[in-house]
């Protein structure tokens, strides 16, 4: 009877950090503490496109775990550990998750942010210091005052990054003119002058409302008003009302820059109905549409974070007003009406190209990708539409997290999106009975990557056989960190 107790108690604990289960019932894939397995099973072994890269880890389940390879500063790595940190954030009261924190720390007390401005992806990397950072604080629960400056240093640093592409990478003209390039450099014609991506409201103006909020911004021109400005200049040349859906890129200059040149004369941009001048891509791709529904969503977070600061608004525009927040709480209700709408009925899961179903196809060969070699199929084979696991991962968490902070009102599509993720994308589960899950447990059917240039020219058949659109099922960092922002919120709503 005693061991019975016991095992009892401690099957309690270990569920109590996601759902109660009903008595004599067995737990169902949707009530499994996926956030803690999936770190635990992946934290040391996931990929960078090709490449197998990892962190520390120790868990109670597996010791000390060294990766092969020890991850670079990179974006990916950065998507990464910034799910672990939501999650340990979460959870940080529990021991068990100590060994998340404390390699992420090992990790990241030997990087340094990005202090230069060009590629937003680079600087988001940033945001893994203010996860650390909340840990280091006084009354953090690993408070140590050196490790707290070293991090907050290196928030200040990518302000300072932030700043300087305020500064040298802000279209310059027409209806566009503020915007926040998403990547380029000193040469126009070869860069990726002008353009900007769904993925910059992530990479840029998010980063900006928390470093905002963490009050590391100090001797920068940055403040509230950068932050509203990038969507008030991207969202009305992204946004397609009548598809109710985000293009991915929109660009200012197709006459002299290489690469929107090439896209502009091969006939795959068009020009906005608001400004003819400036020109969209043809498709609405997934997970650039999850990077802004987040991005919107996390910038949200971040004034009522500040407002709860302050108290009140205070002279000199530290915080966006009233009508800002209220216009991108516009912007967010309708990017998720419009793909709530998208989500599939069957899986509860989203396309990779989203005005598409599987009935959408590209044959080696035959279509057009722009692209100097194809991926994904050999030569005449066909690829189709595909449900895919980041963008799926990434909207049911924007869906699930802005639903919780009332902002939105799609709970039910949120878990539907969940619970179809983890049925159709993560692979070689235990059998729940109480064996260990290993480093078996993958997230499948992710993009590996995506983006507009001279060689890719942004078609539906570039999107699904392009030169750098393979589809990998071996937990590919870009789902990775956005399935465990996804599960953490699931995992809150559950509790």
């Amino acid at each position: 009877m005693y061991n019975l107790r016991f095992c009892i108690l401690v099957l309690a604990i270990w569920m109590a950090s996601c759902t109660v289960q009903k008595e004599g019932a067995k737990p169902s894939k949707s009530t499994v503490c996926y956030s803690r397995e999936m770190i635990n099973a992946r934290m040391s072994a996931w990929y960078n496109k090709d490449n197998q890269v990892g962190f520390a880890n120790a868990n109670s389940t597996n010791g000390i775990t060294e990766p092969a390879v020890q991850a670079s500063w990179d974006y990916v790595p950065g998507v990464v550990a910034k799910g672990i940190l939501d999650v340990w954030e979460y959870y940080q009261d529990s021991a068990w998750a100590d060994a998340w924190y404390k390699g992420l720390c090992t990790w990241a007390l030997q990087q340094t942010a990005t202090n230069q401005g060009g590629i937003l992806d680079d600087l988001n990397c940033t945001k893994v210091f203010i996860g650390l950072y909340n840990g280091a604080k006084p009354g953090g629960r690993f408070e140590n005052a050196d490790h707290a400056a070293y991090f907050m240093e290196q928030m200040k640093r990518g302000a300072k990054g932030l700043d300087e592409h305020k500064r040298l990478y802000t279209i310059a003209g027409g209806g566009a003119a503020g915007g926040w390039m998403h990547k380029a450099t000193d040469n126009p014609a070869q860069s990726y002058w002008g353009q900007m991506w769904c993925d910059g409201a992530y990479m840029g103006q998010a980063l900006l409302a928390q470093l905002l909020v963490a009050g590391a911004c100090e001797g920068t021109s940055l403040g509230w008003n950068d932050v509203y400005d990038q969507f008030e200049v991207s969202w009305p040349y992204l946004w397609d009302e009548e598809q109710q859906l985000l293009y991915h890129v929109l660009f200012t200059d197709v006459t002299t820059n290489q690469n929107a040149k090439a896209i502009y004369d091969a006939g795959h941009l068009y020009p906005c109905a608001l400004d003819s001048t400036i020109y969209h891509s043809e498709e609405y791709w997934g997970r650039a549409a999850g990077w802004y529904m987040l991005a919107l969503v996390d910038v949200l977070e971040a004034y009522l974070i500040s407002l709860e600061q302050s108290g009140e608004r205070m002279a000199g525009d530290p915080l966006p007003s009233a009508q800002h927040f209220d216009t991108l709480r516009d912007y967010l209700t309708l990017l998720a009406d419009g793909l709530v709408a998208r989500q599939d009925p069957q899986t509860g899961c989203w396309y990779q190209l989203l005005q598409y179903g599987s009935e959408k196809c590209a044959t080696q060969g035959i279509d057009d990708t722009g692209s100097a070699k194809y991926t994904n199929v050999a030569e005449g084979g066909t690829q189709c539409n595909y449900l895919e696991s980041s963008a799926s991962c990434l909207i049911t968490a924007a869906l699930l997290k802005g639903s919780r902070l009332g902002l939105i009102r799609h709970t039910e599509a949120g878990k539907k999106g969940y619970e179809g993720i983890l049925r159709t994308f993560v692979k070689n589960t235990p059998s729940l009975s109480g064996e260990g899950w290993g480093e078996a447990l993958t997230i499948t059917s992710s993009c590996q990557s995506a983006g507009l240039s001279k060689d890719r020219n942004g078609t539906a058949a570039y999107y699904l056989i392009g030169k750098d659109v393979p589809i990998q099922d071996n937990t590919e960092g870009k789902v990775l960190g956005p399935f465990l922002m996804a599960a953490v919120e699931y995992e809150k709503l559950a509790r």
